[in-house]
């Protein structure tokens, strides 16, 4: 009998790694998904703490400094995500009973689908009214690029985006100073001129928690 409970030990265990081992091997697709899935058991329990919404710069951060138990940081952001899509997201971070939320957007509007500032005012401001009534939360301005001839546009939408969450009852943090130089990513900043290196989404992360613990949602 003992020899028989030790084999079925022996065999969840390694059903157990072998399945963790499939989950960190899978794409980061699956991955998310399987996150997500897990968040939503967990929340039949417990709402999140906070979610995460938004697009790459977002999704390469490690954002558990804001964590004090399991699964109180739901991520949600997604890479190549528009304004639209971060919208979506709110969405089901609020069918998980979010209320604080971190927000990122709009980089993938402007350089990629070469939207005019009246398509991102337009869509920012739908992304605000899927936000609940009460919700709290930080807006992550966007970092300049490491071309420095996109920098008065990533200024505009960021003028913009400022004037609406604010007005909505959102924190701002804008890291510009930190992250950029004459308009132009820092080269220690970034490793492919868009993304983040490691050393800025760390500052991204910190900023965005001490804006948090400054307005008392930490």
């Amino acid at each position: 009998m003992i020899a028989t409970l030790a084999q079925i030990f022996f065999i969840l265990v390694f059903l157990l790694l072998l399945f963790g081992a499939l989950i960190a091997a899978s794409d980061a697709g699956v991955r998310r998904a399987f996150r997500i899935a897990l968040h939503r058991r967990v929340t039949r329990l417990r709402a999140p703490r906070y979610a995460i919404v938004g697009d790459s710069l977002a999704a390469q951060c490690d954002w558990r400094p804001l964590r004090r138990r399991p699964f109180d940081v739901l991520r949600l952001c997604l890479g190549g995500a528009t304004l639209k899509d971060i919208g979506a997201q709110i969405v089901e971070a609020r069918m998980m009973g979010a209320r604080c939320f971190i927000i990122d957007g709009g980089l993938n509007d402007l350089l990629f689908d070469a939207a005019p500032l009246a398509q991102i005012d337009h869509d920012f401001r739908a992304l605000l009214r899927r936000l609940p009534e009460d919700a709290r939360g930080v807006l992550m301005l966007a970092p300049h690029v490491a071309d420095a001839a996109q920098a008065p546009r990533i200024d505009e939408i960021n003028a913009l985006m400022r004037a609406l969450a604010e007005a909505r009852g959102l924190a701002v943090v804008d890291l510009a100073p930190q992250l950029s130089q004459d308009g132009a990513r820092r080269p220690e900043m970034t490793n492919d001129g868009l993304h983040f290196s490691p050393l800025a989404a760390q500052l991204w992360v910190r900023a965005a928690r001490e804006r948090l613990l400054r307005d008392g949602l930490a």
